[in-house]
């Protein structure tokens, strides 16, 4: 249990330094990770929100009619009445999980763009530098391939993990969440970001729990709330779908961004230069 962290009997951190600044950043707790996400949000809301929309919008719209397409029932097995019937259904079934997985494929390669984009793009925000929205695709694109394995290795590592006992797929996961912000801001491989990760969140388990959960089910309440909107018709369903992803995709990135730092302040006392010297040769 050394990895989990000693239930926050730290002093409250203080208050953190301007955005600008090149001193220590604090440390920061629940609250203040989530109000300083807000903030960031509140005043980067135009360039993040189109970072997530360039891509969710055109996206969303794919899976929605692939999806349409790929459980669309062509056949009825119960009622085959001959060789010919039964065929056809297993042709059916087989086409419709070929493009379901083409579909999976497709969102796992764009999730993971937007996720590293928006990344780069709330690095940036939280050292009150300007979010550019074209550096920041470029960054994540050159970084595509990379974040699609990490992804993966992670979804075996959770995977793996269940196996073990049941409660270790979130344990795994949450060791395993600051690696993205790992590879886009540290250039470190897959492997070695789910390793860094993992040191980062040793002794403060509970608190990234937490961090995390908090966030989710806040960006959790405002999907579920616009989705429903949208309903069973396809053109609203999208258009709400593609909002939501758009509103809660930047806060969500935000806040592991901002644990992120924290983690690192937590345990090698970051400053807001040595992040900044990190960005940069992550950019060049």
């Amino acid at each position: 249990m050394s990895g989990f962290d000693n239930g926050g009997a730290a002093p409250p951190p203080p208050p953190p330094p301007s955005a600008g600044g090149g001193g220590a950043i604090p440390q920061r707790g629940l609250g203040e990770i989530l109000t300083a996400a807000f903030e960031l949000y509140r005043a980067n809301a135009a360039q993040l929100i189109k970072i997530v929309a360039i891509v969710v919008v055109p996206l969303t719209f794919v899976l929605a009619l692939l999806t349409q397409v790929a459980f669309k029932q062509n056949c009825d097995a119960t009622n085959a009445q001959t060789f010919q019937d039964v065929s056809n259904c297993i042709s059916s079934v087989g086409r419709s999980l070929f493009i379901g997985a083409i579909g999976a494929f497709i969102a796992v390669a764009i999730q993971q763009l937007i996720l590293g984009s928006v990344t780069r793009g709330g690095a940036a925000a939280v050292l009150g530098r300007p979010v550019d929205v074209e550096s920041s695709y470029r960054y994540a694109f050159s970084r595509l391939g990379g974040l699609i394995g990490l992804a993966l290795l992670i979804a075996l590592a959770v995977f793996l993990g269940f196996f073990v006992f049941i409660i270790g797929a979130l344990i795994v996961a949450v060791f395993f969440a600051m690696a993205v912000p790992v590879f886009i801001i540290e250039r470190a491989g897959a492997v070695d970001s789910m390793s860094r990760s993992w040191k980062l969140v040793s002794g403060h388990w509970w608190h990234t729990f937490g961090v995390i959960i908090v966030a989710s089910i806040l960006a959790g309440i405002v999907n579920g709330i616009l989705t429903a909107i949208g309903g069973s018709n396809f053109f609203l369903s999208w258009i709400f779908s593609a909002i939501a992803q758009s509103i809660t995709a930047p806060f969500v990135a935000l806040v592991a961004v901002i644990l992120y730092i924290d983690l690192r302040s937590r345990h090698e006392g970051l400053t807001a230069d040595q992040l900044g010297t990190q960005l940069d040769a992550a950019q060049a």
